[in-house]
C-alpha cells in the first residue's frame, strides 16, 4: 500500500473528500467521491482500485445502471 496518501483520495480527481463504507464480507472499500461523483471500489489492503464506475462493481450504487 502507498504511504503517501494516495489510496485515500479520488483516483479520478485527486480529492480527498471520499466517501468509504468497509464491506467484511468481501473486503471491500465501497468509496464516492464528493467532489466529482466518481464511484468505485477498492481493496484497502493494497490500495488496487476494482469496478469504477462500470457494472463490475457489486457494491457501489449507480442510478440508471
Amino acid at each position: 500500500m502507498a504511504d503517501d496518501g494516495r489510496h485515500l483520495c479520488c483516483p479520478e480527481c485527486g480529492a480527498y473528500t471520499v466517501d468509504r463504507l468497509y464491506v467484511a464480507t468481501v473486503r471491500m472499500d465501497s468509496c464516492e467521491c464528493h467532489a466529482c461523483g466518481h464511484s468505485w471500489d477498492e481493496d484497502p489492503s493494497s490500495g488496487r482500485v476494482h469496478g469504477c464506475s462500470d457494472p463490475e462493481s457489486v457494491l457501489v450504487h449507480r442510478d440508471g445502471r
